[in-house]
């Protein structure tokens, strides 16, 4: 009896022993070893925060909706080359065509025949007209302060005039004029500003013209002689006036010149007909402004156009 006790306990406990042990009975795992981490790099210094600039304030206008600022804009300056080179300054060594102003010839007018023959000279018996001459050319500034001024005049005129009586033709030719002048000038700059300079300008201007008369003939009649007609003009003095460029309105290449001067002036005219000649001849010294106001747009204001 004692035996079969002893065995049955003995299996029991090896049964126990060999049973599964609950969820809750059982040891906690041991977690895997992990590599060691690096070391944490050292913490910056803290960062002193700036003060956020206030908002702006809203628009009176619109009290619900801030104003929108545009962005500043860089004040534009010139440069300093800029700044410092005039009008004037740019068209060194550069050629200007210029005209000058009307250059009016004088040439004494035809007589009327004598009876068939020369017509009768006697002194202040002939008069005078004119021959215009317009006076283009180039200025070129040799320097800064020193120019040159060069030009030339010219001017032609003639043609007929025909009558038709009882179904006969009358040609009478007029006179056939033509006159020259030629004009040159050293202007010199005293002073000049951004788009302008103060010249004065020695100068001088000498032209001739000449034409004949041809008297009409007609049958039955004795021809009179032709008649030579002549003039002579030299104008010599300065201007004192100033050289107005347009560069401030972006077109620095034309300027205008508007000018008053002084002058010694010679105006000869002559007639001469089958070997007799009259002549007359002026001589006068003054200032050249005219009396007429517009004036100033045909005589003492010229245009430079600057390549």
């Amino acid at each position: 009896m004692r035996k079969s006790v002893g065995v049955a306990a003995g299996l029991a406990i090896v049964g126990m022993s060999a049973a599964p042990r609950p969820v809750w009975a059982q040891a906690a795992p041991v977690p895997p070893t992990l590599p060691a981490l690096p070391p944490a790099p050292p913490t910056p210094p803290p960062v002193t925060s700036i003060p956020s600039a206030p908002p702006p304030p809203l628009s009176p206008l619109s009290p619900l909706s801030p104003t929108v600022t545009p962005p500043a804009r860089e004040a534009v300056h010139e440069s300093d080359d800029e700044v410092s080179v005039s009008d004037h300054d740019r068209f060194i060594k550069h050629l200007g065509i210029t005209y000058f102003d009307i250059t009016s010839l004088p040439i004494a007018n035809p007589l009327a025949a004598n009876g068939g023959g020369p017509p009768a000279l006697t002194p202040g018996g002939i008069t005078s007209s004119t021959v215009a001459a317009p006076v283009v050319g180039f200025r070129y500034w040799l320097q800064r302060t020193i120019g040159i001024d060069v030009g030339l005049g010219l001017g032609f005129a003639g043609g007929s005039q025909e009558a038709v009586t009882n179904g006969a033709a009358t040609t009478v030719n007029k006179v056939g004029t033509a006159g020259f002048a030629l004009h040159a000038g050293l202007p010199i700059v005293i002073y000049e500003g951004r788009h302008y300079a103060f010249l004065v300008i020695p100068e001088f201007t000498i032209g001739g013209a000449s034409g004949k008369l041809t008297p009409t003939t007609t049958p039955g009649n004795i021809a009179a002689p032709e008649q030579d007609l002549s003039g002579f003009l030299l104008d010599a003095g300065g201007k004192v006036g100033a050289e107005i460029y347009f560069g401030f309105i972006g077109l620095p290449e034309l300027a205008l010149q508007a000018t008053a001067g002084l002058s010694y002036r010679r105006s000869v005219f002559k007639l001469s007909s089958d070997g007799n000649s009259a002549s007359d001849g002026t001589t006068t010294f003054g200032t050249d402004v005219q009396s007429d106001p517009w004036a100033i747009f045909t005589n003492n204001v010229s245009a430079t156009y600057y390549f």
